[in-house]
């Protein structure tokens, strides 16, 4: 099968050198021919449409005869869920399905069938990403206002414990998986990238 890579940063200082050799070995264990592999160092936020390396890509996949397109996760996609799922349609209306890494599954079936646990996936995290890229525009909000009121930040005490409201906010993408999908804690924790403790203390809270 014919494959192609997409990879993402979001600023000049990261690197996509992992990203890139983590999915040059999943295609040589699953033999699909990585034919090319688009990079470039954009903000999600900005869409894909307007992303020069993605919008290469869709070009290249729809005459090239490419059946899969993979990813590290998710957001590298973009951190907006309808530019996300918008993406993924078109992949999917030129027959060509998206795998991605942090899933370890692709979004269509050998018949071509949409996976109904990798949509449900690619939707919560999706959502997930976009909630916390505008829970950290809003925390970097309220910390400059803190700073202009105060003259400095006070962050949280050392040693102190958060509540379970508040763990349970942090942790929102454990707590989806655990309530919408039948996924093992292992799984949710290969998943999300959280440790295997830290999904136990989720469902304990919950």
């Amino acid at each position: 099968m014919n494959a192609v890579a997409y990879l993402r940063c979001s600023t000049a200082q990261q690197d996509y050198t992992r990203q890139k050799a983590n999915l040059d070995v999943i295609a040589r264990e699953k033999n699909w021919t990585l034919k090319r592999t688009f990079a470039e160092k954009i903000s999600g936020s900005v869409k894909a449409d307007d992303r020069k390396e993605f919008k290469n890509l869709l070009a290249y996949v729809k005459v090239n005869g490419i059946k899969m397109v993979m990813v590290s996760e998710i957001s590298r996609l973009g951190r907006r869920v309808v530019d996300v799922l918008n993406q993924i349609e078109t992949l999917h209306e030129n027959g060509i399905a998206l795998y991605v890494q942090q899933f370890g599954m692709a979004s269509l079936d050998r018949d071509g069938k949409e996976n109904p646990t990798v949509k449900l996936l690619m939707q919560m995290m999706s959502i997930g990403a976009e909630m916390e890229n505008n829970m950290r525009k809003e925390r970097q909000r309220q910390g400059v206002a803190l700073a202009k009121a105060n003259g400095k930040y006070q962050g949280r005490t050392r040693g102190s414990i958060a509540s379970p409201e508040k763990t349970l906010a942090k942790y929102w993408d454990v707590v989806n998986l655990l309530k919408s999908s039948k996924l093992s804690l292992n799984q949710i924790s290969k998943i999300t990238g959280r440790s295997p403790n830290t999904v136990r203390k989720v469902k304990d809270l919950m």
